[in-house]
């Protein structure tokens, strides 16, 4: 009896609550999408090498650079208008810039490639990888606004489908290309095609480019209105995307591209709890936040009590990746990734972390702090560049650069959520003691439970 009582308050509960059910809602559609993608990757994973993973990852780095400066940083900006006009003058503006400063980093890149190129793939030529990369930032943008303003409209049943429809085919089509041979090209194509499948599906339920009549609503007056994303947001985003993209760059470089793609592989599979469950919450949480931002409210408790509950959630499938990575990626995905499990095994407590930043993704937006995201963006690029030049002088073993890697990632993650729940009124000692107890030793243990088992039976 109290099981069934206790589930009826559950169900009444999330019934009663408009959060909860659009979160729900959010959630299934990317748990069928990440089963999908799951159940697909044990024959990507045999149809690809980890080379061409590496290539991959390449791209889709260079990408976040470029993509960084082509969307002007507004890509969080259009669930803040009051107005729907508004809204769908943001996207136009949005849209227009990424196609123009697009094609014109392309276009510099590949005048010239002659005597400097930004990346080197080991499958396809240059001139193609720099098509293929164009597509990829172009129908990517257009993806997350198309998303972002759907959400603003409350569709979220049509969004429930959008990750199914962006799993399915994009796991459909890698295998097709795979066995094709594509190789790093059909990988990336894949996802590509798979971008304009979701963009058809959310543009037939509301149209983000639908033309504007009230002059306020033109680019020129919503680019005086929002400068602070292209004064603050731009610059951060841009530098946070040059920061990631030093550690890809020199593992390529120092390593080879087979590392890279067993780092990549690692991070996607770990990626999975923030897939599947960060991006829908953030999703709703950015939205909800900022009316109650904007209404006067305190979201200080709110945010840290939904920081709470995730990362309790994600803990789990973790903490398994961590004891038991390399016969968890060799069973699924083939002996050639075994590596992949050391790697998840390492990275695994600076996931953890990721999937608590991912949660709250958006927060100095909210409450209109861009510059320390600004801030955030020039450190994380300042200790990159200072392993890169320690690199230069020392070259470590690649599991220790991997380790320092993730080291530095969590205190950056601490040091960022902790100013932000100090900004919104949260005591930094309920946030240290959280972090204690329900992340550090519980991992701490995880990973001595890994060392025996390795110890004793490896």
């Amino acid at each position: 009896m109290k099981l069934r009582e206790t589930l009826r308050k559950l169900v009444d509960r999330v019934r009663s609550s408009g959060f909860l059910k659009s979160v729900l809602t959010l959630s299934s559609g990317a748990v069928v999408g990440q089963a999908i993608n799951f159940f697909g990757m044990p024959i990507v994973g045999r149809v690809y090498t980890p080379a061409a993973m590496g290539d991959y990852t390449v791209i889709t780095t260079n990408a976040g650079v470029i993509s960084s400066l082509a969307c002007l940083g507004m890509m969080t900006v259009f669930l803040l208008p009051e107005r729907d006009e508004e809204a769908r003058g943001l996207s136009r503006l949005v849209l227009f810039a990424t196609l123009l400063i697009t094609t014109v980093a392309a276009l510099g890149l590949w005048l010239v490639a002659p005597f400097w190129r930004i990346f080197s793939t080991e499958e396809t030529p240059y001139t193609l990888a720099l098509g293929v990369l164009w597509l990829y930032i172009v129908c990517n943008t257009v993806s997350n606004i198309c998303y972002a303003y759907a959400n603003r409209q409350s569709l979220y049943r049509v969004l429930f489908w959008n990750p199914v429809l962006y799993a399915g085919s994009n796991v459909v089509l890698s295998i097709l290309f795979g066995v094709l041979n594509w190789g790093f090209l059909g990988y990336t194509l894949a996802s590509i095609l798979a971008f304009v499948a979701n963009i058809a599906h959310l543009m037939l339920h509301g149209n983000a480019f639908k033309r504007v009549s009230e002059s306020d609503c033109r680019p020129l007056p919503l680019l005086r209105k929002y400068r602070r994303f292209p004064i603050y947001q731009m610059p951060a985003n841009l530098i946070s995307s040059l920061g990631t993209q030093i550690p890809v760059q020199m593992m390529e470089r120092f390593y080879s591209s087979t590392a890279l793609g067993m780092y990549s592989m690692a991070l996607k599979v770990l990626s999975l709890p923030t897939t599947l469950l960060a991006t829908p919450v953030n999703r709703v949480y950015f939205q909800e936040a900022s009316q109650r931002y904007n209404r006067g409210e305190n979201i200080g408790e709110f945010s840290f009590n939904i920081l709470k509950a995730n990362i309790k959630i994600a803990m789990i499938p973790i903490a398994v990746l961590i004891v038991f990575g390399e016969w968890i990626f060799a069973l699924f995905l083939g002996e050639q990734w075994t590596e992949a499990g050391t790697y998840a095994a390492i990275l695994g407590v600076s996931q953890l972390f990721a999937f608590c930043a991912s949660c709250l993704s958006g927060c100095f937006v909210i409450v209109n702090r861009n510059q320390l995201n600004l801030a955030d963006a020039l450190f994380t690029l300042l200790y990159n560049a200072g392993l890169a030049g320690f690199m230069f002088w020392h070259l470590p073993d690649v599991y220790v650069w991997v380790w320092i890697i993730s080291i530095l990632n969590i205190i950056r993650v601490m040091l960022l959520q902790g100013i932000f729940l100090k900004i919104t009124g949260v005591s930094i000692r309920r946030y240290l003691l959280f972090n204690l107890g329900y992340v550090i030793i519980p991992l701490a243990l995880v990973w001595g439970i890994r060392v025996l088992l390795h110890a004793y039976i490896v």
